[in-house]
């Protein structure tokens, strides 16, 4: 079953043209990164689905709702099944890990415990550090921690392991694969890291242009003939 379904999308910011004509599905609990050049367009369409800026023409459905034809209220329900990680990341920086945890709960009133949230994410040796002391790995971990707390239908993530180290990437694909596979949630993810895509995603979208130039499972791209998954987009930018 489709969650996400986008027909023919554009935006632009006056003369630019930055989203032409874009379309893109995602069924429930599948993972699908989101690959292009700086500029082609690709934290527009994050921003699009998660429903924080307007398009000009085209279709958004989520969750079987069309975007412009929301009430505001019908809207943020929406939005509640939204989790986002960003990077860089910045919370407050007098508050511990645990009391973030706590005010996010709040926030979001969720059911989960902290104490398992803390337990899953491996927490406990930084429950009592203050966000702004943790390293830009624990940071990203913490800012996930965050965002499950809301039990989201779709995660959205732009570019979560930028600049952290192999160790502290593969400890947060590891905590991302868990979630996909507990849940049954649909992560969409930018990445500029081409074997992430290869080792983690079922789906890849490369944007080149304002449109979607290829959309397809990462197996079937590299059934094509391509080496990898960087050789396909390193042959697709270039042309």
């Amino acid at each position: 079953m489709n969650i996400i379904n986008v027909n023919n999308l554009k935006k632009s910011y006056g003369t630019n043209n930055v989203l032409k004509g874009l379309n893109f599905q995602a069924k429930e609990g599948e993972v699908i990164g989101v690959i292009g050049k700086n500029g082609a367009g690709k934290s527009t369409f994050l921003e699009i689905l998660m429903t924080i800026k307007q398009y000009d023409a085209g279709t958004v459905v989520l969750f079987n709702e069309e975007l412009h034809s929301l009430s505001t209220a019908r809207m943020e329900q929406i939005r509640q099944q939204i989790s986002v990680v960003l990077q860089p990341t910045q919370f407050y920086k007098t508050l511990k890990v645990e009391e973030l945890l706590k005010l996010f709960k709040s926030y979001y009133k969720s059911p989960l415990d902290i104490k398992t949230i803390i337990e899953d994410f491996k927490l406990t040796p930084h429950r009592k550090t203050y966000f702004d002391k943790l390293s830009g790995g624990w940071k990203q971990i913490v800012s996930l921690a965050i965002a499950f707390l809301s039990q989201p239908k779709l995660l959205i993530l732009d570019e979560p392991t930028t600049g952290l180290d192999p160790h502290m990437r593969n400890i947060l694909w590891s905590y991302i694969t868990d979630y996909n596979n507990r849940t049954g949630g649909t992560v969409i993810l930018t990445t500029h890291n081409m074997d992430e895509i290869e080792l983690y995603c079922d789906k890849v979208m490369l944007i080149n242009n304002g449109v979607n130039e290829q959309f397809d499972t990462t197996e079937s791209i590299l059934a094509s003939g391509y080496k990898s998954i960087n050789d396909f987009y390193l042959t697709k930018v270039s042309i």
